[in-house]
């Protein structure tokens, strides 16, 4: 997130401070912990300017950056909103900066809200385009997830990760193809970038007719540029319990939850490790855990039901069935269960 500051002269101080050099002192100080990342002492050295001037929009703004970067969105949200309510109603950083925390905080409606306002102002912005891109994949709305970040293409920017991220949604969608060429647009911008292969890989593993061998070198292409990334072991553990190689799938599986313990992904990956263990309750416990994150995380809903089916849990294997987002009448192993 970009961080704003407020450039102050240098005063002689004497006996007789006025506040506003006091509360400027504090500000500065605040802005070299933030640099710093030393994120406690900024919040508090902002609040100390903020007790003797309770309306500095920017010391408000910066102790929300702080509080933002410390994974404190509820405070920080109320920080922006204290500047956009109480000082400057059209104050673009803290519209902006209020954004990225409700997005973060999975307040994707109020996200948008503050994007739109910021259109108004900025109509121009690849920024803001891009940032509704992002908020509309979160709620996996792909269709107008993909035109928003179309627009900031428009708006000149011309950054991988929006490449990327239209490729996502693609991907999302089933439409492979067109996926495979925005991401081949990306690498020509720079080839270096993991995600790029990352994404490569999960296309040639949810293909129709999958390619595990070949998402196998794309994923560890991806992990050579970014080693130990917990979302990359985890699509790498999906490719294993495919290939059968269960022992790998587990490490990468073990290693992907402790980097990154909010992945529906991962836990669906566990879930399946289960299953082809026959441990079928442990399964369907990880399928209900990813389910509690994320209910459109793909295979999920058939290895479900394939567990419940194992103990002879018909009814709840066909609800499970029911439920799915995807359409399962394809698999093969399911075709046992009359759900009639």
């Amino acid at each position: 997130m970009k961080k704003y500051f407020l450039l102050l002269t240098t005063l002689l101080v004497f006996a007789c401070d006025s506040d506003e050099d006091k509360a400027g002192r504090f500000f500065i100080k605040g802005n070299e912990a933030l640099n710093n990342s030393q994120l406690e002492q900024a919040v508090r050295f902002y609040s100390e300017a903020l007790a003797i001037k309770p309306d500095y929009k920017e010391a408000l703004n910066n102790r929300g950056v702080a509080l933002y970067q410390d994974g404190r969105y509820t405070e920080a949200i109320i920080d922006y909103s204290n500047i956009l309510v109480q000082v400057d109603t059209g104050y673009a950083d803290a519209l902006r900066n209020r954004a990225n925390a409700y997005l973060a905080d999975g307040q994707y409606e109020k996200a948008l809200g503050d994007l739109a306002k910021l259109e108004s102002k900025l109509p121009d912005s690849a920024y803001v385009y891009f940032t509704k891109g992002l908020a509309y994949h979160e709620m996996k709305d792909h269709t107008q997830s993909i035109a928003s970040f179309n627009q900031a293409l428009e708006k000149g920017s011309d950054s991988t990760e929006v490449y990327i991220n239209i490729a996502n949604s693609m991907f999302m969608m089933g439409d492979y193809e067109s996926a495979i060429n925005r991401l081949n647009e990306a690498k020509e911008i720079n080839a270096d970038e993991p995600n790029i292969y990352n994404t490569l890989a999960l296309i040639e593993s949810y293909r129709p007719e999958p390619d595990f061998d070949l998402a196998l070198d794309l994923v560890n292409q991806a992990l050579k540029l970014d080693y130990n990334n917990p979302y990359f072991l985890s699509n790498r553990a999906f490719i294993y319990l495919n290939q059968s190689r269960l022992e790998e799938a587990e490490k990468d599986i073990r290693i992907s939850i402790i980097g990154a313990s909010d992945n529906a992904w991962a836990y669906r990956n566990r879930g399946m490790l289960f299953y082809f263990k026959e441990d079928y309750e442990a399964a369907i416990r990880n399928f209900e855990l990813a389910a509690d994150i994320d209910v459109n995380v793909p295979r999920m809903y058939a290895y479900w039901a394939l567990s419940l089916q194992a103990l002879g849990m018909k009814g709840e294997a066909c609800d499970v069935v029911s439920n799915s987002p995807e359409d399962l009448s394809a698999v093969a192993s399911l075709k046992s269960l009359d759900c009639q």
